[in-house]
């Protein structure tokens, strides 16, 4: 009988294992993209503004461009949904290319556009 009763421990303890695990993860923190967007003027914002509009960045890089010169690339990045099925699972991401006089010069978005404002700003 104590066989039977340890294997019901067992059974009941790898079912809330398994509940347990079938849970919902984030990393990152959530960030509005068209704030962003509606508000950054290329050439024109610095780093100082983008970071009162949506934090600070989760990492930080360089890119050297073919010419040598370096980029500073801000990352923010957002991913949500259900493990371990992946159910209504999202991510975005954002990468800002800021000069060295702390000036955005560009930015890269990554995530779901619907309902995002994306617009010509170049001109």
């Amino acid at each position: 009988m104590a066989y039977g009763i340890g294997s019901l421990a067992g059974a009941i303890a790898a079912a809330a294992f398994v509940a347990g695990c079938a849970s919902n993860m984030k990393v990152g923190s959530n960030f509005d993209y068209n704030s962003f967007a509606a508000r950054v003027q290329p050439g024109e914002s610095t780093g100082k503004d983008v970071a009162q509009w949506i934090g600070q960045p989760y990492g930080r890089g360089v890119e050297v461009m073919p010419d040598g010169s370096r980029l500073n690339v801000w990352t923010y990045y957002y991913g949500a949904g259900q493990i371990p099925s992946g159910a209504n699972t999202t991510f975005k991401m954002l990468q800002i290319k800021l000069d060295q006089d702390d000036r955005v010069q560009g930015y890269v978005w990554s995530g779901d556009l619907s309902g995002a404002t994306v617009e010509n700003k170049s001109q």
